[in-house]
């Protein structure tokens, strides 16, 4: 088994202190959020540390009855999400301005996958099973909506338009990589292919074989750069990297290791653009694809 050696970013007690749940990230720069909440007394106290080549930048979010897993930059603001939510019009999306004031909130469905935000202030949200299949507008698998919580794309009707019939609908999205305003990129069960958008209106569609098949299939986290794809594990194969040429279509499989050589057990990766994060118990690292295609 190859190894590839990948950079070790922080040790996440340094950062982040005392905490009940942890969470991450990525923003559209490709930089990474680390999102805290610790429960006192009822209420959940938030605090979203935004990691980037300037240092770590800590906003304190005002205590809120509910527990949010996202966090993006919205524009000017910050906004954050929380995945379940129990009825069709109850709020689960809530904007903070620099000044940590809530400013607007509105409702983004139930059963959020990822949320990813683009410089011009769109809000990409990807939706597992319990959502699409759990009666709110998380149906659709896939929603693009404004700043100000108004779809502005909808993937079933995208889908249903008979240039497009042949794209697969979306069971659970499992990959969401928002490359940039224009492009977007998933991978998503049950046929696990891997879905190229560009301004909403084109794509691009590979169904190769091993999306579905080990290593490959069930990943949940990826990185594009120039015709490869870096996928972390998958359903099998725990703490490797697989890396697949689209224009070979063939897989290299790796192990994380750190500076001194050492295997990294990481338990879960996030991914967009062409940075990988992996989470570890105690350390995060980062993983360039560009450094893995030299």
């Amino acid at each position: 088994m190859n190894h590839q050696q990948v950079t070790h970013k922080f040790n996440i007690d340094n950062i982040a202190g005392k905490h009940d749940e942890l969470n991450f990230c990525i923003d559209y720069d490709g930089n990474l959020i680390m999102l805290t909440s610790t429960k006192e007394s009822g209420k959940y106290y938030h605090s979203i540390f935004h990691v980037t080549e300037w240092g770590v930048q800590c906003i304190v979010v005002p205590p809120s009855k509910k527990e949010f897993r996202y966090a993006q930059p919205l524009g000017e603001n910050w906004l954050l999400v929380n995945s379940r939510v129990d009825d069709k019009k109850a709020h689960n999306a809530f904007v903070y301005n620099a000044s940590e004031y809530l400013i607007s909130s509105f409702h983004l469905g139930d059963g959020i996958a990822d949320v990813q935000t683009t410089k011009n202030a769109e809000i990409w949200v990807s939706y597992f099973d319990e959502g699409i299949y759990g009666g709110t507008i998380g149906g659709s698998g896939l929603l693009c909506f404004d700043k100000n919580g108004e779809v502005i794309f909808d993937f079933i009707k995208f889908v249903q338009t008979p240039s497009n019939n042949e794209i697969p609908f979306i069971d659970d999205c499992y990959s969401l990589n928002v490359y940039s305003n224009e492009t977007v990129y998933l991978y998503y069960y049950s046929d696990f292919p891997l879905l190229e958008l560009h301004n909403k209106t084109d794509y691009e569609i590979f169904k190769h074989k091993a999306f579905d098949k080990s290593p490959i299939a069930g990943s949940h986290a990826f990185s594009i750069w120039e015709g490869h794809i870096l996928f972390g594990h998958g359903y099998n194969g725990k703490g490797k990297l697989h890396l697949y040429s689209l224009n070979k279509k063939t897989t290299k499989s790796f192990l994380p290791v750190n500076e001194q050589n050492e295997k990294i057990k990481y338990y879960y990766a996030v991914g967009r653009k062409d940075k990988m994060f992996l989470v570890c118990e105690n350390d995060v690292y980062l993983v360039d694809i560009r450094d893995v295609i030299e």
